[in-house]
C-alpha cells in the first residue's frame, strides 16, 4: 500500500471514530433528563421515603455471616446495626459522604463499608439526585455510555481507559440501567464498589434482591434482601450518637 493509500485509509478511520463519537453523544440525553428519570423511576418504585431493610450478610464465601438491619432516608442519611454470628455488633453510619462505625460501641478506624449508600435509589428529584452525587465526588454533569454485564448504562461520572491488563480503571460514578432508569452500580472515590441486583417487589416497595461490596484488599461480601418496609425513621435518628447508644431491648 503506497504511502498516499495508507493516508487516505487513516483518514477514513478517523471519520468513522469521530462519527461514531457523534452518533453516541447524540444518542446519550442530558444528565438532567436521566436524573429527572431515575428520580421518577425511584417515585415509582415507593422508595423515595424513608426505608427499612431486613438482610442476611454472606462475607469472604462465609454464608450468613450476620444478620443486617438497614434503615436509609431519601436526603443522604443512613444507618445499618449487623448481628455477627460471632457474637459482636457493629453499627455503621452514613451521613452524605461521611462514614463511621463501631462495634460494641466502639469506634473503629477502618470499618468494612457494608453500608450502600442507598440513598441514590430513593432521590425523588433530579435536582435531588444531581446534588447527592456531588457530594459524593461524583462529576454530576457528565454522563456517557458502560456496559455492565448484559446491562446497556448510563454512566455518571464518566469512565476511564482500561488498563494495560484490561482492566477498566475506576472514576467516582454511578452507573443507571438504560431501559429501567434502576441505579445499578456506585463506585466510591476511595475505590469501594456497590453493585445492585435486579429489583423485586417486596409489599409496596420495589428494591433490589441484592447488594454486592467489594472493597479494596477486602474480602467480597454480599447481602441479601429479606424484606423491605416503610421505615419510622426521622432524619435524627441518624446522629453520630447512636453509633455508642445501648441496644433496644
Amino acid at each position: 500500500m503506497s504511502g498516499n493509500d495508507l493516508r487516505r485509509a487513516a483518514l477514513r478511520a478517523c471519520v468513522a471514530l469521530c462519527v461514531g463519537a457523534a452518533v453516541a453523544a447524540a444518542a446519550t440525553p442530558s444528565p438532567e433528563k436521566i436524573a429527572d428519570a431515575v428520580a421518577e423511576t425511584n417515585r415509582l418504585s415507593g422508595r423515595s421515603i424513608p426505608v427499612l431493610l431486613e438482610l442476611t450478610l454472606s462475607i469472604g464465601g462465609r454464608e450468613r455471616a450476620a444478620t443486617v438491619v438497614l434503615a436509609s432516608h431519601p436526603t443522604g442519611l443512613a444507618r445499618l446495626e449487623l448481628s455477627s454470628s460471632q457474637g459482636f455488633v457493629e453499627r455503621h453510619l452514613l451521613q452524605g459522604n461521611s462514614y463511621t462505625a463501631s462495634r460494641d460501641g466502639e469506634l473503629l478506624n477502618r470499618p468494612y463499608p457494608f453500608l450502600a449508600p442507598l440513598f441514590f435509589l430513593q432521590a425523588g428529584s433530579g435536582a435531588a439526585l444531581r446534588a447527592a452525587l456531588v457530594s459524593y465526588g461524583v462529576a454530576s454533569g457528565q454522563a456517557v455510555l458502560g456496559r455492565l454485564g448484559d446491562r446497556d448504562c448510563y454512566v455518571f461520572g464518566g469512565r476511564m481507559p482500561r488498563g494495560a491488563d484490561g482492566e477498566e480503571r475506576m472514576l467516582p460514578s454511578l452507573w443507571v440501567d438504560m431501559e429501567t432508569y434502576e441505579v445499578v452500580q456506585i463506585d466510591r472515590p476511595d475505590g469501594v464498589r456497590f453493585r445492585f441486583g435486579p429489583s423485586t417487589r417486596f409489599e409496596s416497595i420495589q428494591a433490589p434482591q441484592w447488594i454486592a461490596v467489594e472493597a479494596p484488599g477486602q474480602p467480597a461480601a454480599r447481602l441479601e434482601v429479606v424484606r423491605v418496609a416503610p421505615a419510622n425513621a426521622p432524619a435524627a435518628a441518624f446522629g453520630i450518637q447512636w453509633l455508642s447508644a445501648p441496644a433496644n431491648p
